[in-house]
């Protein structure tokens, strides 16, 4: 890298992309730099490059020999190392004509498997020639090191290539006893396979590294060709159960009927990862639970029948002596036996063990007989363990601070090189932890909903779904009434004046291509709202994900997630349980408008307060704008907002702030939490580009606001 006058800005750039754990940064024409961050794209200005200003910092990167190479052939891809920095891979290419670069960022230090505690038996799994090894875990930093601690492991110990897929990996990987090869695409990975099957001899060993699975057809890809080379991916998942059902859920997102039962037969094992705190402190531990594949497993997640898993996991956790005594010592290995492992080793503190635990009872006595014998750490003060990584709801969801960028070290930009007005080296205060772990105790008058509808339903048939309406204080009345079959809606309820239009708005996975929808005017007493959705007799069994949202006006104050499961054979008159749904109601909104719609706004958000007291929602953006620091002030006010509230019209489409705020939100968190109000009609006030291009679902027009 040449000595540049635009090289120190860079740097900087480098460096906050290391710190973030970005898989990329974007320089190009008409963007701002732009990181890539757990699958979105962070832009760290509001102010794009001018073809001037990124045609400098790209030439500026490269020597006289890749300037005619990219003059020649268009694009070229070159890596470099920055010492105490890491090492960059950079693909040099032109946008409209103009130069541009992707620059991907990979940390040198590798983490070990003795580094994050890995057993034998993960470090063994990743040796295997073929099949799908699935690292699951719901923290990313845990998936992303276990996974590169078990690559390099393979990698030091099997001839063969370690094939890395764009993005698969933040950690460089140099060749050792096998080959290390990058591959830019799926289409190269596919290469690669077709080659290896047309060479003669026996094929070499091949492992491939396809990063997170988020669809259905990047685990098709990762199912085909694992018939003949070792896949590793990684899957947001909190304890085995829940990474079979994620893994049969993406299968089910592809129109392949058989992909769950090749799904089942070509995987290999199953690493469920839980991180806790080390004694020595520094980067968490790995508490490793293990699952191999068995015939057993294999049959019934082909069938799709978790309640079957339930029972089996259930059955290796605790009858796993009497199977050692029948020659299975080699198939399950439990978390909380790994977990008194670390303690033996004096790895883990006795009293953070026992927080982590998953049966604490069993545990406690395992610590109990290991004090007893001596061990000089059991009487440790328990520890707090944070388990706010963990979320209840969205699961795989984006942190709410998602631009926490500006840290007291970072060093501004020289003056030739500042593309943006905003001061880099200002301090931005993090945002509170919104997790809905700590979510505030509800009030009782607060409106609350659950979900009640049969254990199982059979294909053919029709799926009942009641979803009840109540305060939080008549919580022990929906449980007795919906346990009862009753309707739940009093027969002289008095409504309550001037009470908001409450819409209930239900989705289900495969069952339902569009959301249904209700509409009930609140009347103070326990209401339920009934769903009767007919089962095609063509699905296939297993659990389907379903959500119900709640609006008033169009705006929503909370959602629910359950799951309902299809079983065949199932019966018809089962009652109707509570399918535990998870709920996360919103707690913190803001309101972006022009001030001169204030008015309509205020009566617009007064309804929320009656259904929602908890509702915190922001309205003074105007005041903010009004002083210095005006755009730090309502960055740091939008991280800590669940969702952001729109209100559109002529002045709103005027006004600079409005679109300073939808589209902020926009780019951190994306359209699922923005709700628009529509003050005027469309023909006055049109929606911009991106606004109209929502689902429709997402905005209201303005007589629905107004009720």
């Amino acid at each position: 890298m040449s000595a540049q006058p635009s090289i120190p800005f860079l740097l900087e750039l480098l460096r906050l992309a290391m710190r973030k754990e970005a898989s990329a940064l974007y320089i190009v024409p008409w963007m701002p730099p732009t990181l890539r961050i757990d699958g979105r794209t962070v832009p760290l200005s509001s102010t794009s490059f001018d073809p001037a200003q990124s045609t400098r910092l790209v030439l500026d990167v490269l020597d006289a020999a890749h300037r005619a190479a990219l003059d020649r052939s268009r694009e070229i891809e070159f890596d470099f190392a920055l010492d105490g920095v890491g090492r960059f891979r950079v693909h040099a290419f032109r946008r409209h004509g103009q130069p541009a670069m992707t620059i991907r960022p990979f940390a040198t230090e590798l983490p070990t498997p003795l580094a994050l505690a890995l057993p034998l038996p993960a470090c063994q799994a990743v040796l295997a020639d073929h099949g799908l090894l699935v690292i699951a875990s719901a923290s990313a930093s845990l998936r992303r090191e276990a996974m590169a601690a078990l690559l390099e492991h393979r990698n030091r110990r099997v001839d063969g290539t370690l094939l890395l897929l764009d993005g698969a990996s933040r950690f460089w990987h140099e060749d050792a006893r096998g080959r290390v090869r990058q591959a830019a695409s799926v289409a190269d990975v596919e290469a690669r396979l077709m080659q290896r099957s047309l060479d003669p001899g026996p094929p070499a060993a091949l492992a491939i590294a396809w990063g997170d699975l988020d669809d259905g057809q990047r685990l098709q890809q990762a199912v085909h060709a694992a018939d003949t080379a070792l896949g590793v991916v990684a899957l947001d998942a909190e304890n085995p159960l829940h990474a079979l059902q994620r893994l049969a859920a993406l299968a089910a997102e592809c129109d392949d009927d058989g992909l769950r039962r090749r799904c089942a037969l070509r995987l290999h094992a199953l690493l469920a990862l839980r991180p806790v705190p080390a004694r020595s402190g520094g980067r968490d531990l790995a508490v490793t639970e293990l699952l191999p594949n068995t015939p057993a497993l294999a049959a019934e997640l082909a069938e799709g029948d978790f309640a079957a898993l339930r029972a089996l996991l259930r059955e290796e956790q605790h009858d796993l002596p009497q199977r050692q005594r029948q020659g299975a010592a080699a198939a399950y290995r439990s978390a909380d036996a790994h977990l008194f492992e670390l303690v033996q080793q004096e790895r883990v503190a006795p009293a953070v063990a026992l927080q982590c635990a998953r049966d604490r009872a069993a545990f406690e006595q395992r610590l109990e007989r290991h004090a007893a014998c001596g061990s000089p750490h059991a009487a440790e003060a328990a520890t707090r363990v944070d388990t706010a990584f963990a979320d209840l709801f969205h699961t795989g969801a984006a942190p709410l601070d998602a631009f926490g960028f500006a840290e007291p070290t970072m060093i501004a930009p020289p003056a030739e090189t500042l593309i943006d007005e905003v001061d880099w080296s200002a301090v931005v205060p993090a945002a509170p932890s919104l997790s809905p772990l700590a979510a505030p105790t509800p009030a009782p008058q607060s409106l609350q909903a659950q979900v009640w509808t049969a254990p199982a339903v059979a294909p053919g048939t029709t799926a009942c779904i009641d979803v009840w309406i109540a305060r939080a204080a008549q919580a022990e009345e929906v449980a007795r009434r919906a346990a009862g079959g009753g309707s739940g809606n009093a027969a002289e309820a008095v409504i309550e004046e001037a009470m908001p239009t409450l819409t209930v708005e239900l989705r289900v996975d495969d069952l339902l291509k569009a959301p249904l929808a209700q509409r009930t005017t609140w009347t103070g007493q326990v209401q339920r709202l009934r769903f009767e959705i007919p089962v095609p007799a063509q699905l296939p069994s297993g659990p389907r994900a379903g959500s119900v949202r709640l609006a008033v006006h169009g705006l929503v104050i909370g959602e629910l997630g359950f799951m309902l499961a299809l079983r065949a054979g199932a019966g018809h008159a089962a009652p109707a349980e509570d399918a535990n749904a998870v709920r996360r109601m919103v707690h913190r909104a803001y309101a972006a408008f022009a001030d001169v719609d204030r008015g309509l706004v205020d009566a617009v958000l007064q309804p929320l307060a009656q259904l929602a007291p908890d509702l915190d929602v922001f309205r003074g953006s105007a005041t903010l704008r009004s002083g210095s620091g005006w755009r730090e002030r309502i960055e740091n006010e939008l991280a800590q907002r669940e969702r952001l509230y729109l209100f559109w019209s002529r002045a709103a489409a005027e006004s600079p702030w409005v679109d300073f705020e939808w589209r902020r939100l926009l780019r951190s968190r994306g359209a699922t939490s923005l709700d628009i109000v529509l003050l005027e009609p469309p023909r006055l006030a049109p929606l911009p580009r991106e606004l109209a291009d929502l689902p429709p679902s997402l905005w209201r027009p303005a007589g629905v606001a107004h009720g």
